[in-house]
């Protein structure tokens, strides 16, 4: 009796489609980099809201837009995280690849310069570290040297260096005088003295910082994947933005900050700039096609809506 008892139990589960409990789906995502903006993506990690919707993230870090690009069109990923420019020019040269949703809709770094460097006029004829070509560094500065009347293709010469720590390492041996930061790096940089010109978001930047992307084909054969993984990360910005302290250990163990009051001011630096709705704000598209015309003719007249699909975004929200 016990035994047919269990049989039909299994078979009800299988007649409803209820998926057991510890029934996990194991996908892999990728982040950019160790920095602020990929806190709502750590936390789900950590406090399990990925797990919760049945999903089992294997996060991978890709430093690199074009080569998160070639992992996610490849099946190498399933969801990508990277500044919205990447899937815009990857889209631009035929990749069926689109924005879901975005965290983070301004630029959150600072301009850092050598300790005599007191305005961006210091800066004229000086050599300007970058992560690389085409990347957030490189469009960050040009952004912040436009503003402050300087020709960055004229009066600056960037220096290709990668991450943070090479570049802040060029700043302190006087191989470049400038460059772009993010929290926590940005406050150690000000620590050790190095002389903080502006703030992007302050400038008024407006950009896709940190966006996820997925192949286009996925919205329709995956689709529900999709919609649970913006769910859990919809829901790790809330815990972000309401338990400050379980954020506050997430960005003691990933981003390694020196200290707890280190990790308070990245707290509070991001808190205001991590999207509650992940809808991804189409004005940043738009400068930033704007900035392509040179190289891709025809980019400035291209719609920002054709690069993104918040149709499930929406669905999410609504069922709220």
């Amino acid at each position: 009796m016990k035994k047919t008892s269990v049989i039909l139990g299994f078979l009800l589960v299988a007649m409803l489609g209820i998926r057991p409990a510890t029934a996990q789906q194991r996908i892999a995502a990728s982040y950019p980099g160790i920095a602020g903006y990929n806190i709502p993506f750590w936390v789900a990690l950590d406090t399990g809201e990925f797990k919760k919707l049945g999903l089992e993230v294997d996060p991978v870090l890709i430093s690199g837009g074009s080569k998160s690009m070639q992992a996610l069109l490849s099946g190498g990923l399933d969801f990508a995280h990277t500044s919205g420019g990447v899937p815009v020019q990857a889209s631009l040269s035929g990749a069926e690849v689109t924005i879901v949703g975005t965290a983070s809709n301004s630029m959150s770094a600072g301009v850092i310069a050598a300790k005599e460097i007191r305005s961006y006029q210091d800066l004229k004829g000086k050599k300007i570290g970058i992560a690389s070509f085409g990347g957030n560094n490189d469009i960050g500065l040009r952004f912040a040297f436009k503003k402050n009347g300087i020709n960055p293709d004229r009066d600056v010469t960037f220096l290709q260096l990668g991450g943070e720590r090479n570049r802040l390492t060029a700043l302190e041996r006087g191989v470049i005088s400038g460059t772009i930061m993010s929290p926590p790096g940005l406050f150690v940089a000000e620590a050790q003295g190095f002389s903080r010109l502006g703030d992007l978001n302050a400038m008024g930047m407006r950009y896709p910082e940190l966006s996820i992307v997925v192949r286009k084909r996925d919205l329709k054969e995956r689709r529900d994947l999709v919609r649970r993984y913006l769910r859990a990360y919809l829901e790790s910005v809330r815990v972000m933005k309401t338990n400050r302290d379980a954020t506050l250990r997430v960005i003691e163990k990933y981003i390694h900050v020196g200290s707890k009051a280190e990790a308070i001011k990245t707290y509070d630096y991001f808190v205001k700039s991590i999207s509650d709705t992940l809808r991804t704000e189409r004005e940043g598209l738009t400068e930033f096609l704007a900035t392509l015309e040179p190289k891709t003719p025809g980019a400035s007249k291209r719609n920002p809506n054709d690069f993104v699909d918040e149709s499930v975004l929406e669905e999410v929200l609504k069922g709220r």
